[in-house]
């Protein structure tokens, strides 16, 4: 289980954003928040330097990941897989090991299928997972909050973006606080 106590930090985490697909994630609740904070999310990563992956969801038959997130982080692999949760996907579980990164920021759709079975596998594999509640949605607010409830039951944190940027941030007065001052002011 992981410790709620235990703060984010730059030196031992990744952001693996789940399945952002326009055919799956205009049918989602929220949809313009969960946009606006996952791009606040790539925009942390890529100015912090978090190694970040981004996943999708069976791209032949759904379509691939909206590209204007992607296009924030370029260098960032977007690896395709038709498990529902991430690590029961060898490529995916492969990118994650090879960053040597511990805890898992995680984010996207849908929360009770793909971010619940992800978090649960990575749980069960030994990482921290920290749940970014205000960048994930699903098609209905009652599976938002069952996904939300049963990650937090297996043993995941629920964060928020703010939280997160402030506690990967540590302090102000700081170069990388000051780049992050336009991303914090669009929340």
């Amino acid at each position: 289980m992981n410790d709620y106590r235990k703060l984010l930090t730059r030196d031992d985490a990744l952001l693996l954003v789940v399945d952002i697909q326009k055919v799956i994630f205009d049918l989602c609740v929220e949809k313009d928040r969960v946009e606006k904070n996952l791009e606040a999310l790539v925009d942390t990563a890529a100015t912090l330097g978090l190694p970040a992956v981004f996943t999708e969801h069976n791209a032949q038959k759904l379509g691939g990941f909206e590209p204007s997130l992607p296009e924030r982080s370029p260098d960032r692999p977007i690896l395709n897989k038709v498990e529902f949760g991430c690590f029961a996907n060898r490529a995916i579980r492969e990118e994650v090991e090879s960053s040597g990164k511990k805890t898992i920021l995680l984010a996207g759709i849908e929360s009770h299928v793909c971010i619940f079975q992800t978090a649960a596998q990575a749980l069960s594999a030994g990482y921290a997972v920290h749940v970014v509640a205000d960048a994930v949605s699903a098609r209905s607010k009652s599976n938002v909050k069952i996904g939300l409830k049963r990650m937090r039951d297996a043993g995941a944190v629920l964060t928020s973006v703010e939280m997160a940027i402030f506690e990967l941030l540590g302090k102000a007065a700081t170069d990388d606080f000051r780049k992050m001052l336009p991303v914090v002011k669009r929340l």
